[in-house]
């Protein structure tokens, strides 16, 4: 398959309304650079700044615009506004549904997520809430580009992983995860040791035995032994809405998010049904919020900003920790596939356009360091040999969720 077809797939997977004919005309005019074609599409953004970082995430998709089939004299394609496009604006507020008990969840969200409070016991929670407070130097903010324009997280991260584990170098954003400026992830203290064997031998012993397993989840033991913390200071750092990266812990796995500290309120949303409801859950400290396999396909979720809170932690207020502990398979990142840029490529689940809903496809991860090689490939999580790339669309991975 050609460099410009591989590209226009990529392009359909954005813009299903799209004919290939007109992505293809557009990607051709921009000399086959994808965000140059995107740019082109959605309209022109704010301009670059390097002065300036804007904080995530400013930036929203004018998805007003699409291209005709028959390119104008003067350019490869002009420019109108679609009805579909407009109609999709068009439509009523989604349902907000607040899921306050362990029990709400499992009714509403049961296959795909479950809430348990006071999770840890309730000395570890304090003494890592603790440990995690006078740590506060080790967080950073994240700094990436989206449609050309350089953001910095609004949280601040940090990585930590145990001593003795055996993920491989983890690449996020096009830059290695590091722990400040150390070379990779923090080291897990006493307490973050105990917290990861104590949620490793709940998930391996009755959590995932008691769920129905999904067709690419994994038989191997699920382990703790990596996890990105972050941390909130005020009520009004956020983060956007988003589904976490299958890039490294692949198809259909657990992410397991314990939050410490200041209440917060949790919302997830379905990533493909625009009059789905909007489910929030709070999430007090202690609490474990359980991202079950299929989630991150189905589902987006964000924590947004506060005027007021729910619940002050009675030591550290409105500071609140979300410990995300997931499970890195060692030879499932070995093997993973490589860009032009020679980078882990970054995997992602279609669902905008019937014709490829459901198919699993590797991508660039140096989009986000303004760097995007255009590489595109469906995914193949049976074929080992060929680092899980599949010979053709046909024989592509692909998961559809029950209705």
């Amino acid at each position: 398959m050609d460099l410009l077809r591989k590209k226009t797939q990529l392009l359909q997977l954005y813009y299903p309304d799209y004919s290939a004919d007109v992505l293809r005309d557009i990607l051709a005019s921009c000399n086959g650079d994808v965000d140059q074609a995107r740019v082109l599409i959605e309209g022109p953004k704010h301009q670059k700044s390097t002065g300036q970082i804007q904080r995530t995430l400013p930036v929203k998709a004018k998805r007003k615009l699409e291209v005709t089939a028959t390119p104008s004299p003067s350019s490869s394609a002009s420019v109108v506004a679609p009805e579909n496009a407009k109609k999709r604006q068009i439509t009523n507020r989604s349902p907000q549904i607040t899921l306050n008990t362990p029990e709400d969840v499992e009714v509403h969200l049961g296959g795909y997520a479950s809430l348990y409070v006071n999770f840890f016991p309730k000395e570890l929670a304090n003494d890592l809430l603790n440990e995690l407070t006078e740590s506060k130097h080790k967080f950073k903010y994240r700094q990436f580009y989206l449609f050309g324009n350089l953001c910095q997280s609004d949280v601040s991260v940090a990585p930590f992983a145990a001593r003795d584990n055996d993920c491989p170098t983890v690449v996020y954003n096009g830059l290695p995860v590091q722990g400040g400026d150390s070379p990779g992830p923090h080291e897990y203290t006493r307490h973050f040791e105990s917290a990861a064997k104590y949620l490793e031998e709940k998930m391996n012993k009755s959590i995932i035995p008691s769920n129905p397993r999904l067709p690419y989840q994994r038989n191997d033991k699920w382990s703790a032994e990596f996890c990105v913390a972050n941390m909130y200071e005020k009520l009004s750092n956020h983060l956007d809405w988003h589904s976490d990266r299958l890039s490294y812990i692949g198809p259909h796995n657990y992410i397991a998010s314990v939050s410490l500290g200041s209440t917060r309120v949790f919302k997830l949303r379905s990533t493909h049904k625009p009059s789905s409801p909007v489910y929030s859950v709070p999430l007090p400290h202690n609490s474990l919020f359980l991202m079950k396999p299929g989630c991150q396909e189905e589902f987006k979720h964000t924590l947004g900003p506060m005027g007021k809170s729910l619940s002050l932690h009675p030591q550290v207020g409105t500071l609140r920790f979300s410990l995300t502990f997931r499970h890195y398979p060692a030879d499932f990142i070995r093997n993973l596939p490589r860009c032009r840029c020679d980078l882990p490529m970054m995997l992602r689940r279609a669902f905008k356009s019937p014709e490829t809903k459901g198919f699993y496809f590797w991508s660039c991860e140096n989009v986000y360091q303004n760097k995007d090689c255009g590489t595109f490939h469906w995914a193949d999580f049976n074929n080992h040999k060929d680092h899980f790339v599949a010979k053709s669309q046909d024989l592509a991975s692909r998961w559809i969720a029950p209705e």
